[in-house]
């Protein structure tokens, strides 16, 4: 069986509402897709990726290689954050690193919005789901630091005068939290009730273990971060 059929016409439909996501974006884009509190059917992330090249559109060879790249990127992102996870779990060590964070330097402000504004789009396709996590104090710092850097378009938006340093904040807590969002996601997906329940309800508490299986309690773990 395959998808392209399906594919074609949703993305042909996506064009007018579709937004152009490369680079930096569309990483953020997929990463949002993977981590996503609830999944996202494989044809309507992909479809507006490629709904904006009418080349594309017409030529079924070069929109299945597209395509195959498009999923090779979502493997090898899901692939690398599972790794760390798994390192989070096993040994209490986060080391990951978003692909706008290439080296040891901190990363500019500029950079992570561009990858943020495809985590963004990827939260739009789900947006009740991700607003329950935002509505609920426990799951609500691993929401907050992406939204720092999303374009709000609020015109009497006044930053703190320590906003820089927030965001830098926010930045640093981003990769654990794309981690545990990942954790989150996977429980959900296996329909694990237990773990999903005690961390999406708001039963956890401050001295329990953290849901997220890294074996530290969670005050110093997912409960730590932005407030």
């Amino acid at each position: 069986m395959t998808i392209l059929p399906p594919l074609l016409e949703l993305a042909a439909d996506a064009r007018p509402a579709s937004q152009i996501l490369s680079g930096l974006a569309r990483d953020g884009y997929l990463t949002g897709v993977i981590v996503a509190p609830r999944p996202v059917p494989v044809l309507r992330w992909l479809a507006p990726l490629l709904a904006d090249d009418d080349l594309l559109l017409a030529d079924n060879r070069r929109f299945r290689a597209e395509r195959d790249a498009i999923l090779a990127q979502y493997t090898a992102i899901a692939t690398a954050i599972d790794r760390h996870l798994a390192r989070l779990e096993a040994e209490r060590i986060c080391d990951y690193r978003p692909s706008f964070w290439p080296g040891g330097a901190k990363p500019a402000h500029a950079t992570i919005r561009r990858w943020a504004s495809g985590f963004a789009a990827a939260m739009a396709l789900v947006p009740d789901a991700w607003s329950a996590l935002l509505e609920d104090a426990r799951t609500e710092i691993l929401v907050a630091p992406f939204v720092g850097f999303f374009d709000l378009n609020d015109p009497i938006f006044e930053p703190a005068e320590d906003f820089a340093q927030r965001l830098d904040e926010a930045a640093a807590f981003m990769p654990r939290a794309i981690l545990v969002l990942r954790k989150l996601a996977r429980m959900r997906a296996t329909e694990d009730p237990a773990m999903d329940t005690r961390l999406v309800s708001g039963k956890v508490g401050r001295n329990d273990p953290c849901p997220c299986g890294s074996g530290t309690i969670y005050k110093r773990c997912c409960g730590t971060g932005l407030r």
